[in-house]
């Protein structure tokens, strides 16, 4: 009996041990439990899966408008959204718009080929004079699978992961964007509605490494 209790007892130890706490100030949100929604156009559904409830756009109208912008206070960072795009939606898809409509602003969007295979693109833009997009059309992926998109922005410089594996790199004097809010499923101004299901985005106030990047796509794709 000894034993087996301390055997459990090592295993809840080694599972913490392997859970480490959230960085502080890390934004982490479910996007079927999103805070401070402004407005939802459309209906994003809810759907199942191993890790309980995404949301499902339809590519037409479905968005979420959050009236807070998680990207002020970070001066570094990591983006990450855990996400599995349709393979039938229109060719360009922006699902993650933080900050300002036209001003300072971080994006997500992916570009889908006729064949069901997309690439990412990443975009920021801090001024008029400063921006950067993180783009390759030859780096695609096969679409209706859950992935991890990953941009990591820090020492000057941003790049953006698929599932961990680095996709591009440039440089670009980061500062913190301080104004605007967020939209999930669709760019600020209603273009470009995005089509398939997002389940989590996390921000972290770091430079993470892909080793400590999201794994849960992992798992929804079992």
């Amino acid at each position: 009996m000894k034993r087996t209790f301390f055997a459990l007892v090592a295993l809840l130890m080694a599972v913490a041990c392997s859970s480490p706490e959230p960085i502080p100030g890390t934004v982490d949100w479910r996007v079927a439990d999103l805070p401070s929604i402004d407005s939802i156009k459309g209906a994003p559904t809810l759907i199942d899966t191993k890790l309980g409830k995404a949301v499902h756009f339809n590519g037409e109208t479905d968005g979420y408008f959050l009236g807070e912008n998680p990207l002020q206070g970070m001066e570094e960072l990591t983006v990450e959204v855990i996400f599995r795009q349709a393979g039938d939606a229109a060719f360009e898809q922006r699902f993650l718009h933080m900050g300002t409509v036209r001003g300072a602003r971080i994006l997500f969007e992916t570009r889908v080929n006729p064949d069901a295979t997309w690439y990412l693109d990443t975009f920021i833009r801090l001024d008029k004079e400063t921006d950067l997009v993180l783009i390759d059309p030859e780096q695609t992926h096969p679409a209706d699978r859950w992935y991890n998109l990953a941009m990591v922005v820090a020492d000057g410089k941003a790049t953006s992961y698929v599932d961990g594996v680095e996709q591009l790199t440039g440089e670009i004097p980061y500062r913190e964007i301080v104004e605007g809010i967020t939209s999930v499923g669709v760019r600020q101004n209603q273009v470009c509605w995005f089509k398939g299901d997002m389940y989590r985005i996390r921000i972290t106030p770091k430079a993470l490494t892909p080793e400590e990047f999201l794994t849960d796509h992992e798992k929804l794709n079992e």
